[in-house]
This record gives structure tokens, sequence and C-alpha cells, in this order.
């Protein structure tokens, strides 16, 4: 493969190169993670569990594995009380995040986050998965999976879930991830707006 700086330079008339690739200064892991903080990735909360034992953990690694059959993917940390919680219920949902949704983000994060519905409040909560997993409302969307297996990765495990339901939630923007920072996207503007416009 050839490296970036050869791919992404470009000489101009007067010898000048330009459009290099900039490295990270520091380690390998260090310049892994200055990288990959410029993914923009969806805001995800796992759910697992039912009543006072139900437990939630924010992600932003959530992805779609496969469609035939519909599949995703999820890296935890090995030794996280979100994978430990999520393998021992074997079923999860994954509540994609609207972007007004950044304190449930924020709750789900903590290492003190504890269990049960009344954390972060019984209100917060919109309904069960069929199988009895609560649901958070105000999302842009809920997936139902059963987890089918998981392959160590490094500090992390992947967790791989067959995906056996899924609804469209009330929000129509998610909340984004970038550079460690949660954002909220402005709402789709109306079409009949932009028409008024031109």
């Amino acid at each position: 493969m050839t490296p970036p700086s050869a791919t992404s330079a470009s000489t101009t008339s007067t010898g000048t190169r330009t459009g290099a690739a900039r490295w990270p200064a520091g380690s390998r892991t260090a310049s892994v993670r200055a990288t990959t903080r410029k993914f923009a990735t969806g805001v995800t909360v796992l759910t697992c569990g039912r009543d006072e034992g139900t437990h939630g953990v924010t992600v932003s690694t959530l992805t779609l594995a496969s469609m035939k059959p519909p599949m995703v993917s999820v890296a935890l940390r090995r030794d996280s009380q979100g994978l430990a919680a999520l393998l021992a219920a074997g079923t999860f949902a994954a509540n994609v995040l609207g972007s007004r949704q950044d304190p449930l983000a924020r709750h789900f994060a903590r290492s003190d986050r504890g269990e049960g519905l009344i954390r972060p409040g019984r209100g917060v909560w919109a309904g069960n998965t069929a199988d009895g997993v609560p649901l958070l409302g105000g999302a842009v969307g809920w997936l139902q999976c059963t987890v089918t297996r998981t392959v160590r990765a490094g500090d992390h495990e992947l967790v791989l879930g067959l995906v056996t339901d899924a609804r469209l939630g009330t929000a129509e923007t998610p909340l984004l991830n970038f550079a460690g920072t949660l954002h909220r996207l402005p709402a789709p503007s109306d079409p009949a707006d932009d028409t008024n416009r031109s």
C-alpha cells in the first residue's frame, strides 16, 4: 500500500509540496487516538436487562455488520460493566440518540451510573422491546438485538448482534460524537421553506 504522504501530496510549478499528510506527534497509540478522534460517529445507548436490573451504556462504535441477515457490531472494553451486563442478558436494545439527548449520552457514559429504571429517571423510558428490554424515548430509532458471538479485539470485545426488530423514533436528527465532544445537528429544513427562498 502506498503511504498517504505519497498519494495525497502534489507538487506545484514552484516545487512546493501541497496536501501532504500530517502525522500526529508522539507514540503510535497517541497518533491513533488523535486520528480516530476525527471520526464523526453517531451516539447510541445500549440497554439490557429488565426492571430494576436494567443497565445502559453509551457507545459510539455501533455499526451495521450485515444486511442478510441484519446484524450490528459494537466494541466494548473487556473489563467494562457494560460488556458484562450485555453478555449476561444475551439480548439488548440499541437506542440511537436524537440530537437533543446529550444529557442521556453523558449519564450512561458515567462509571457510577448504576442500574434500574430510576436512573436517570422513569420519565426517559418509553416502552420495551418484544423481549422486555426498556427503550429510551425520543430516539432516532431502536434496534432489538440478540448476541450471537463475541470476538476478542485487543483490549476490547467485539459483540455481534442479530437484529430481530427495528423501529423508527420521533427524533429527526441524530446526536454526533466528534473529537470527543457531543454535537447537536440542526433539524432538517422544511422543503417548502427551501422552495419559498428560491
